[in-house]
């Protein structure tokens, strides 16, 4: 049903004063062609195309020189964490809000389209859980990212990688501890074919750049030509 601008308001009004929408985020109540309200506009911490492509920051505040940072071939993000977008990421993540996925990953394809634009995927994976970790938490929200940036994409999302041991969570961990957590704990899935193929891998968060090296490894190990990171937010945690 289409309606003019005069009608729309009213009929706009009329509805949300009887089955109010309300965002998302911060619950505010919002006009009916709207998701978000502008406490959605994240553009302030928003990083900018000029970034370091080894630790996702703008290249003014690069951290490679940094006490805990690792050394990832190619990493891009979309925000730098913190605020607004902590928040959405921490809902997203223990508070079952899986909704935010799909504005998330939309950002994510959109920062992949512009930072590896001269690469063609052929698979778009995610950084594994175990399966009791993904029993207890109910989904991978890196799972959930790297679908929805696949079907922007129209490329296959697939699960290349396996974690096969449960280890301390890394956001408690110091950058050394967080090598050693995860050593030997992700592996290929099996019957993976890689040898030649690009692969695009999501997560949530790039800390210290740990978790996504080790399953750059494993991946490249498997025969990959090429290993592209893509995260919703990078922390200052390595500086």
């Amino acid at each position: 049903m289409k309606l003019n601008d005069k009608y729309y308001f009213i009929f706009d009004r009329l509805i949300r004063s009887v089955y109010p929408k309300h965002c998302p985020v911060c619950d505010e109540i919002i006009p009916l062609n709207r998701d978000y309200c502008k406490c959605s506009d994240f553009d302030n911490i928003k990083l900018s195309d000029d970034y370091c492509r080894h630790c996702g920051h703008d290249i003014k505040n690069c951290c490679c020189g940094g006490e805990n940072s690792v050394y990832l071939p190619d990493v891009a993000a979309v925000y730098v964490y913190g605020g607004r977008i902590r928040s959405d990421i921490l809902s997203f993540k223990f508070n079952y809000d899986k909704y935010l996925a799909k504005k998330l990953g939309a950002e994510m394809a959109e920062r992949c389209a512009k930072a590896y634009c001269d690469v063609d995927f052929d698979y778009v994976t995610f950084v594994p859980m175990t399966k009791e970790a993904v029993k207890k938490r109910g989904y991978n929200q890196s799972q959930l990212l790297a679908e929805v940036v696949a079907e922007k994409f129209f490329i296959e999302s697939k699960a290349l990688l396996l974690k096969a041991a449960d280890t301390a969570a890394q956001h408690s961990l110091s950058g050394k501890e967080r090598i050693n957590n995860l050593k030997n704990s992700i592996i290929l899935n099996d019957n993976v074919q890689l040898k030649g193929k690009n692969i695009l891998l999501c997560d949530d968060v790039k800390t210290t750049g740990t978790t996504l090296k080790s399953c750059v490894d494993v991946l490249i190990k498997a025969g990959a030509s090429k290993v592209c990171c893509i995260c919703v937010a990078v922390s200052d945690f390595n500086r």
